[in-house]
């Protein structure tokens, strides 16, 4: 029989795996931790809610006061004429008809024209007017004038580095692309200036000096221009370091475009891990198209159970983007992403030289955005599609890869998470949500989807397991409690499911690997909030059912960010 030595036994198994795509449970990587780090800043991203109505209709005046004249007159047709004389062709009849082929009183005018008033500001005309000038009545026939309300001029008084020619091309394609002052467009155009940071933007209107016109003012101040922050967590590994600490900075509209620079570095306890970020994008035309390069670098090394291999690996990203806000309305917010994606791995163990590189290029196309779907509930809503190609680089013996090993290969994901908070009386809200993932091949361990840690099941750690193809079911009980001046405290109980199969393609996976994988958990959470301030969040999840691998091991939660 022969004999070999523990450790090399070890790395044979371990680069198979890698490589291969083999066994399960992989230990980690530079893909593995990178992914990690991915999926916590998608849970960390703030999400926006819809604005709500901005701009409310001028009261419906339903019930006139009554006209103590009681001249009667017989009406027969009706007929909408602008200021300038010219004849709407706009189909009033169902409101029109009831008044027809009988005798009225003015009472009946007044109302009549206040039910044309309210058909085109619920018509999207904010400010329209319908009114019945002095006339003598011929034939039967009377003249209602309709002022429907177009903007005359548009004043930009700017106290802030936004350039103001760039907010004159959002007025363009918004309030001046229709001839009347549409409230659609005018929320719009608060909306896109809202979703800009670094200032505060205010919007006025009152009649201009032409009758039946509007004139609109944008108001613009600098907010505050950057964004400092610092957070803990303990959502790292033994293997690199289990508390994580970041320190990062926002700095808004550097050079007029609405840009925004964001960078941080991230650092674990032991300093066997750490991750550089930066972001840069700006606004390229009227519509709040945005256009953006990042780059991520990464950089760790094994220890505890892994020491001995001496195993160390980093990871560059180089991407660009572009996003376009689809919709913008009070009640749905749309966006689309287009992303390009250059990511270099390398992973190596020094006590055996052992190396392995990789390339892995990706185009995605995505969408998402959040909706008011019903009253008091917002539905959160992302789908993304990603086309990859990567390259593999080993030293390895070819005697130790796996028989489908592929130097080369192509592959695709899809990515989509659901997700509706329903607000309930006495300060209490209910969250269900659902996520996953679906690819058509066997995947690198870097865009695997992750099952655990603080976004998934959150009684097991982020790289307890990873899949191919997943889904995570999630239900959260919150409830509100404001303390303090400005603080709420938010305590929740949940429930979170996940499932999904190791490896897409089983046609070499040994018989011994069980690809099938379910994990259960639940828990109680805290989370002590001042908006733009700090934020403190406890968790204690406990799994439950069936353990994966025998981990019976409860997982507390800790996290805190200070802004400034």
């Amino acid at each position: 029989m022969k004999h070999f030595h523990r450790k090399n036994v070890i790395t044979g198994i371990i680069l198979s795996c890698v490589a291969g795509f083999t066994y399960a449970n992989p230990m980690l990587d530079s893909g593995t931790l990178n992914k990690q780090l991915e999926q916590t800043r998608q849970m960390q991203a703030a999400k926006v809610k819809p604005s709500g109505e901005l701009f409310k209709t001028p009261t419906r005046e339903e019930n006139l006061p009554a006209n103590k004249e009681s001249l009667k007159f017989r009406l027969d047709s009706v007929k909408l004429l602008e200021l300038d004389g010219n004849e709407i062709k706009d189909n009033l009849t169902s409101i029109t008809a009831p008044y027809l082929h009988q005798e009225i009183t003015l009472d009946d005018l007044n109302r009549l024209a206040q039910q044309i008033t309210n058909y085109y500001r619920d018509n999207n005309y904010l400010v329209a007017k319908a009114f019945i000038p002095p006339q003598e009545i011929n034939n039967g026939e009377l003249q209602i004038f309709v002022i429907k309300g177009a903007l005359d001029q548009v004043v930009v008084r700017n106290g802030s580095r936004l350039k103001e020619d760039l907010v004159m091309r959002m007025v363009n394609t918004t309030v001046k692309s229709h001839s009347y002052l549409v409230k659609n467009e005018l929320e719009k155009l608060a909306l896109l200036l809202n979703d800009i940071k670094g200032i505060t933007s205010a919007l006025s209107l009152k009649a201009g000096q032409n009758t039946g016109k509007t004139d609109l003012t944008v108001n613009l101040k600098d907010n505050k221009r950057w964004n400092g922050y610092i957070s803990i967590d303990n959502q790292g590994n033994d293997n690199t370091g289990k508390y994580r600490t970041t320190l990062g900075n926002k700095i808004y509209n550097l050079v007029g475009l609405g840009d925004e620079l964001h960078f941080d570095v991230l650092a674990s306890n032991t300093f066997d891990l750490y991750n550089l970020r930066a972001d840069y994008s700006f606004i390229i035309d009227g519509y709040g198209t945005r256009v953006g390069i990042n780059s991520n670098y990464l950089k760790y090394k094994l220890g505890a159970n892994f020491k001995d291999l001496n195993a160390q690996g980093s990871t560059y990203n180089l991407g660009g983007y572009i996003t376009h806000p689809t919709i913008r309305t009070a009640s749905l917010r749309l966006d689309s992403k287009l992303a390009f994606n250059h990511q270099k791995l390398s992973d190596e163990q020094k006590s055996v030289d052992l190396q392995q590189k990789r390339k892995v290029n990706t185009t995605s196309i995505g969408l998402g955005g959040s909706w008011n779907s019903i009253k008091e509930g917002v539905t959160y809503f992302s789908f993304n599609t990603i086309f990859g190609k990567e390259s593999h680089s080993t030293n390895e013996k070819k005697h130790y890869l796996s028989e489908n090993y592929q130097p080369k290969r192509t592959f695709t994901t899809f990515n989509y998470s659901l997700s509706h908070e329903q607000f309930l009386p006495k300060s209490f809200s209910i969250t269900l949500a659902v996520s996953g993932q679906l690819t058509d091949k066997n995947l690198d361990s870097g865009n695997k989807f992750l099952l655990g840690g603080l976004s998934g099941v959150k009684g097991y750690q982020a790289g307890i397991v990873s899949v191919d193809e997943g889904h995570i079911i999630q239900a959260e009980l919150k409830h509100y409690l404001p303390v303090f001046s400005k603080s709420m405290l938010v305590s929740s109980l949940f429930y979170d499911e996940g499932f999904g199969k190791q490896y897409k393609n089983t046609e070499k996976l040994s018989e011994s690997v069980e690809n099938k994988v379910r994990l259960k958990s639940i828990g109680v959470g805290l989370n002590l909030i001042e908006p733009n301030n700090y934020s403190i969040n406890l968790a204690y999840s406990k799994p439950i059912g069936k353990k994966y691998n025998n981990v019976d091991k409860d997982q507390f939660w800790l996290s805190a960010i200070k802004t400034f």
